[in-house]
């Protein structure tokens, strides 16, 4: 017999085994090397910077009512600390390893936890909100269990080219490839891996903080949505006195 996803019981139970299972990876390179490209306009600042987009990103996850468990891969003892002081799962690094390289060894160790699905968001896109990771993996969710097949989420950042979310099964092996063009790159490899990607479309997670023009980004978003001022990063240019015409 057939089970009917339509039934009200079976979604529940369904969406329970996805929200207990499902984790958030969020990897960090070291604060020495951190944001190099925005050193002619931010400085030292750049450091306190980083800190504060991992924060609004660490927030973001707290508030979500969908991810049950964040871990945290990185190789720089501070921002271990401000992760383990929130509770959450540190995966240390003892030496830097590059992007791919961490983001395996944290999907291996959140496996080995039993997380059955993992969210990869990077720790510069200080726009996410709880609110709309939750329905973005919803909507998800929704697609895995109307489709039958193994679904893989994928957001891209603004340009299009890099890939600001990822969502994928840990137990299926599969090798990211985060760098230029990665977005197009990771398709590639889901239907290759016979995942269905799945595009998962969001304004602020697509506003991740690399170069001077996306800081300029950030400040005239949040010049135009209020409510986005009380992050951490808003705090910190204004604090700092970064940012201009904010009234």
């Amino acid at each position: 017999m057939t089970a009917n996803i339509a039934d009200p019981s079976l979604r529940r139970s369904r969406h329970r085994e996805w929200d207990q299972s499902l984790w958030a990876l969020v990897p960090i390179k070291p604060l020495a090397g951190a944001k190099q490209r925005l050193k002619t306009c931010l400085g030292a600042d750049r450091e306190g910077f980083t800190i504060a987009m991992f924060e609004d990103v660490l927030n973001a996850l707290a508030d979500s009512t969908v991810v049950a468990h964040t871990a945290v891969v990185t190789a720089d003892s501070r921002l271990a600390d401000i992760a383990a002081s929130r509770g959450m799962q540190v995966i240390e690094e003892t030496e830097v390893r590059g992007m791919n390289a961490a983001i395996e060894l944290g999907i291996d160790a959140i496996r080995r936890l039993g997380g059955h699905r993992v969210v990869i968001l990077p720790g510069d896109i200080p726009l996410m909100t709880g609110t709309e990771i939750d329905g973005l993996l919803h909507t998800l969710e929704v697609e895995q269990l109307a489709g039958g097949n193994s679904v893989m989420g994928l957001g891209a950042s603004a340009d299009g080219r890099g890939t600001n979310l990822l969502c994928l099964a840990t137990g299926r092996k599969f090798q990211t490839r985060y760098g230029p063009n990665s977005y197009r790159l990771h398709r590639q490899g889901a239907l290759e891996s016979q995942y269905r990607p799945v595009a998962l479309h969001s304004r602020t997670i697509s506003i991740d903080i690399d170069l001077e023009r996306d800081l300029d980004e950030l400040i005239s978003y949040c010049l135009s949505n209020p409510r986005h001022q009380d992050t951490e990063s808003w705090k910190f240019l204004r604090d700092k006195g970064l940012i201009k015409h904010a009234g």
